[in-house]
């Protein structure tokens, strides 16, 4: 079975248009607004708002994107179990298929000590994430479609116990980056 998430990295190869004259953008919830600061400062557009859900990233119009960095989740999270978790991926994976980006990833929520519903919540998500990708076949495995939050970001200094301080934001948006610029995607090989 092919990891559906990764799915839309194999669709169609991207355009010509989408891999040279489009921008590198960030979307996202209030972990993007965080780190805006840092991709703007590398030429990313940012399309993040605070409190953004599910819902509202239906609402986002595609746009052509060099790379696409979404970071996003956290406000989805708040109690759900395994099987709402794989209905999320799948609906993650239906609103990205439609934006026509050369290279995506995907940064998934981390650890949420202080929020034991936020905190099962991600938990849910990395295993259904973790179950998708070790069943993905050997050729999908080097795709850069997901960074995942649990394995990346469960110990990092916040006020709130979910926003990163503004070091950490910037740690983490190097370490997306230079994730993104290691590994090329199928399409644009």
């Amino acid at each position: 079975m092919l990891l559906p998430l990764l799915g839309w990295l194999m669709a169609a190869p991207p355009t010509a248009h989408a891999q040279a004259g489009c921008p590198d953008v960030l979307l996202g919830d209030s972990l993007a607004v965080g780190m805006a600061p840092f991709a703007q400062a590398q030429g990313f557009e940012v399309i993040a708002r605070n409190g953004a859900g599910i819902a509202w990233l239906r609402q986002q119009e595609p746009r052509c994107a060099r790379r696409l960095v979404l970071v996003f989740g956290t406000n989805d999270l708040r109690g759900m179990r395994n099987e709402e978790a794989d209905q999320y991926l799948r609906q993650i994976s239906a609103v990205m298929e439609r934006w026509p980006a050369a290279r995506i990833i995907w940064a998934t929520p981390g650890c949420f000590n202080r929020d034991a519903q936020l905190e099962q919540g991600s938990t849910a998500l990395d295993r259904v994430l973790a179950r998708r990708v070790n069943q993905a076949d050997d050729a999908l495995r080097h795709l850069p479609a997901i960074h995942r939050g649990r394995e990346a970001r469960c110990t990092y200094e916040s006020h709130d116990g979910v926003h990163p301080t503004g070091e950490f934001y910037r740690s983490w948006w190097s370490t997306l980056v230079r994730s993104m610029e290691r590994t090329q995607v199928a399409a644009t090989r």
